[in-house]
């Protein structure tokens, strides 16, 4: 994708909106202005209309402040453009919940104001991340209508649009399997929304991303027990679920038995897997 990306603009300084509009303007065509707003609530009303590519916004607005405009873009179904929160100054604490709500970059607005080419620099870091989202996009679309219209599906060992960015997420979470991954910071990572996110990933594996989670630990937990002579709690630590309690309680529904009945009934000559405690 070359552009021009869509950019809008959420300041309720008229003044420092002025100039931010001017900046964007003389890039010649590698971005569009396509809307401004002086209030977070207004600026999301845009966003759902105009799905921007980024999204430049105060801190500090009456009505919907930057930050709570955020959040509520996290709740969309579409995915979350490249945002550049703007303060009129340093402030750690709001730009750490502005970085875990998704923001690309966190400046300082007098900054913007006096070094020319500072917002516009920063935008342009973000375009390859915009392109490759594109393009994976565009890839997905065209394997849906493909399906809908009858042609055989690609499959994981295949490259496709699905495996360009799920592969990567599933060998993730695979090898990271003793670490909680949260469903929002995973699609963080992949630059979508939770709730479109959530959608790709059910229709990717057939199942929710938790399911697919506790799926893949209690098959792991299965091979450890059958491999292994660790204990059960051990094992539940090895797999992500430090509560060897409700460990317990996941296995046993999904398998129909206690871990420990498990591995005896696997290995029922085996003395050191019958000793083990509950």
């Amino acid at each position: 994708m070359t552009g021009p990306f869509k950019v809008l603009i959420v300041e309720d300084e008229k003044p420092a909106r002025e100039v931010f509009k001017q900046m964007i303007a003389q890039e010649n065509g590698c971005f569009e202005l396509v809307g401004e707003a002086v209030n977070g609530k207004r600026g999301l009303e845009l966003c759902k209309e105009f799905h921007p590519h980024f999204l430049i916004t105060d801190i500090t607005m009456p009505v919907m402040s930057g930050i709570e405009l955020l959040e509520e873009l996290k709740q969309l179904d579409q995915e979350m453009p490249e945002t550049i929160i703007l303060s009129c100054h340093k402030d750690f604490h709001f730009a750490q919940k502005a970085i875990e709500l998704g923001a690309s970059s966190y400046l300082i607005k007098e900054d913007c104001l006096i070094q020319e080419t500072l917002l516009t620099d920063t935008l342009k870091n973000f375009i390859p991340r915009i392109s490759k989202r594109e393009e994976d996009r565009q890839k997905l679309e065209a394997a849906e209508r493909n399906k809908n219209a009858g042609q055989p599906e690609e499959g994981f060992d295949q490259v496709s649009p699905l495996n360009t960015i799920m592969l990567n997420v599933l060998g993730q979470l695979k090898a990271d399997l003793a670490v909680s991954i949260s469903l929002e910071d995973m699609a963080a990572k992949v630059g979508y929304s939770i709730p479109y996110f959530s959608s790709l990933f059910k229709k990717t594996t057939g199942q929710t991303y938790t399911q697919y989670m506790m799926s893949m630990r209690i098959q792991a937990a299965k091979r450890l027990l059958l491999t292994t002579d660790l204990r059960t709690f051990q094992i539940a630590e090895q797999v992500g679920m430090e509560n060897y309690r409700h460990f317990n309680k996941i296995f046993k529904r999904m398998v129909c038995m206690s871990p420990k009945e498990f591995r005896q009934s696997h290995h029922p000559l085996s003395s050191s897997y019958q000793q083990e405690s509950p």
